[in-house]
């Protein structure tokens, strides 16, 4: 039992880790980006689990009652293993789904994954069939404690951990500002663009890519893609304007097809905020 505990703990504490490293300082990585998503939608659609799980405890907890000739002698444990492998394949189903849609490759290990582990299990499930009452299962323990600890963990941290990335890469951008003022201040203007093949100005978060620069107006907009799965399906864009004139297209397309208001009016975004700089604002795309 002490290694099941052991083994449990590990499950819990990697998902856990692979949740929040896209929202911690260091160098951009992409695929940390995925595992992330990843591990949200195990938080919550791993509570598929519990249910399952709590039944089967109480199976096994009940298995004493066999001294009393209460039980059958044969282990329903069967049951409940079908029925968890089950709801595996509909978490694996999702997980797989998104993977595809992040990367093909990463799908098809996935998939290829959670087929090698159905081979596995499949084998062990014909045993439990005809089985007699015998030990206490901890199954049902993996399928209680690692999606509800995962998912409590979540609920309340991935909030903090997504402002505490955005604060982060905001303090961290005040050296490309102030290098842009600069630039105004010994040429009389903006420069045109920043687009270059090496990035000298980093946003030091893992989910966070680079810093985008537009001249707008009399001024520029300065802005990046904050990482955020939930609500569902949004994509959040942080964004500079000294001047508050923030603006940025939902499609490259709406460029080349509207001007002036019409443009301005087709940003595409369904929420704003403002976050926790002067000047710096937060839109919510689906």
């Amino acid at each position: 039992m002490v290694v099941h505990l052991v083994r449990i703990a590990a499950i819990t504490i990697s998902i856990i880790v692979c949740t929040f490293l896209p929202f911690l300082p260091g160098r951009y990585d992409g695929f940390a980006v995925t595992l992330s998503a990843i591990a949200q939608l195990f938080g919550i659609a791993g509570l598929l689990l519990v249910p399952i799980g709590v039944l089967w405890l109480i199976y096994e907890l009940r298995k004493r009652a066999l001294i009393h000739g209460t039980l059958s002698r044969k282990d329903k444990g069967y049951y409940f293993a079908i029925a968890s492998v089950g709801a595996l394949s509909i978490l694996a189903s999702v997980v797989s789904i998104f993977a595809f849609a992040s990367s093909f490759s990463l799908g098809f290990i996935t998939l290829a994954l959670w087929i090698y582990g159905v081979s596995r299990i499949v084998p062990r499930l014909k045993l439990l069939k005809n089985a007699e009452v015998g030990v206490f299962t901890p199954t049902p323990l993996y399928l209680i404690f690692v999606p509800i600890v995962v998912a409590l963990f979540q609920f309340a941290l991935v909030g903090p951990a997504t402002e505490f990335s955005r604060n982060y890469a905001i303090r961290k951008s005040a050296e490309l500002i102030n290098d842009i003022e600069e630039y105004h201040r010994a040429n009389g203007r903006y420069p045109k663009s920043l687009l270059s093949l090496w990035e000298d100005y980093d946003p030091s978060v893992i989910g966070i890519e680079r810093f985008h620069y537009e001249l707008h107006g009399d001024a520029y907009n300065l802005f990046f893609e904050q990482f955020r799965l939930h609500p569902l399906g949004t994509r959040e864009i942080v964004m500079y304007s000294k001047l508050d004139e923030h603006f940025i297209a939902a499609h490259n397309m709406d460029r080349l097809t509207w001007i002036g208001e019409e443009l301005e009016a087709r940003q595409g975004y369904y929420a704003v905020y403002d976050a926790s700089r002067p000047h710096w604002k937060y839109f919510w795309f689906d």
